[in-house]
């Protein structure tokens, strides 16, 4: 059971000299739910959904593939929605989420799921519902409660138009640090917190902190995991004609927790002795996976049959 924990909403998706705008059902969490559903993983999605009619097609793309709903949070507040201008396959969102399913959740609604996260294989967390208030106190305080019990996956994934004070999304980054297993960035992410500052020396810190693996994407060019004392393993990505990267990052996240599930290396002691060809396996995997997604629309992860 891998439990992908955050946000979902809408992608309304204009790509240049497009006049509408199209529904897609999106959410850096929600996508990651998708991905391991039809990659054949045991896969929930753990967050709000509205009982609007956005909500119903999140609930629908759920079943289609064939995520579990045991942890969703039924509401009558409104979905998200992210308006995503797609130009030369970058995505610039314009979000909307005021009072909105995802935005206001509590601490309360998310107590009664803690004893069975904590029995889960692993849990996918990140995205906007870290970055927004009130829920990112609310998601900070559900890791708090369920760190070391087992692997924990933190997808930056930064949005700066959810971040109304940078230090202090900042200071709870690092406050993550001694409480994830996993941390995944991108080089463009990274720039945005750490600015010029040397990656290898941040990582190490995070590690120190008792970050098992530090992942940084760096787009076409392909990922690199930072473990132990330093150690690194690369993988290029595959070259592929992209439409738009919507989830990539997404579906990227749901092929490595995957491929190490297959390894029978998803634990927390398995995590300290992952050698270089296990990384490589998992991270190729992930790379692959991702590439496909960003050959078409929107968020739509490959299915198992696919690759």
């Amino acid at each position: 059971m891998i439990i992908c924990a955050g946000e979902s909403l809408i992608d309304m998706v204009s790509f240049k000299g497009e006049p509408e705008y199209t529904p897609h059902v999106g959410g850096s969490n929600f996508n990651s739910s998708i991905a391991l559903g039809r990659l054949g993983a045991d896969s929930y999605y753990f967050g709000a959904v509205s009982n609007d009619s956005y909500g119903e097609l999140i609930e629908n793309t759920l079943r289609h593939s064939e995520v579990k709903e045991d942890f969703v949070i039924k509401t009558n507040r409104p979905t998200t929605l992210a308006y995503a201008d797609v130009v030369n396959g970058i995505a610039e969102y314009t979000f909307v989420d005021e009072h909105s399913a995802g935005r206001l959740l509590d601490q309360k609604s998310l107590n009664p799921f803690i004893n069975r996260v904590k029995k889960a294989e692993a849990l996918l967390v990140g995205g906007i519902s870290l970055q927004a208030e009130p829920c990112g106190s609310s998601w900070q305080w559900l890791i708090e409660q369920v760190s070391g019990y087992l692997p924990i996956y933190f997808d930056a994934n930064v949005r700066p138009d959810f971040i109304e004070n940078k230090q202090n999304y900042i200071a709870r980054f690092i406050e993550l640090t001694y409480k994830v297993d996993i941390i995944k960035i991108s080089d463009e992410d990274y720039r945005y917190l750490y600015g010029a500052q040397d990656f290898n020396k941040v990582s190490k810190e995070w590690i120190e902190n008792g970050v098992k693996l530090v992942i940084l994407t760096l787009g076409s060019e392909g990922s690199k995991v930072i473990y132990k004392n330093g150690s690194e393993v690369f993988a290029e990505s595959q070259k592929v004609d992209v439409v738009d990267t919507i989830a990539a990052g997404d579906t990227f996240n749901a092929g490595f927790l995957l491929n190490l599930d297959e390894q029978g290396l998803l634990e927390i002691d398995s995590l300290n002795t992952l050698t270089e060809s296990q990384l490589e396996a998992a991270l190729s995997f992930a790379n692959k996976v991702a590439s496909i997604t960003v050959t078409r629309k929107g968020a739509n992860p490959p299915w198992q049959e696919e690759l």
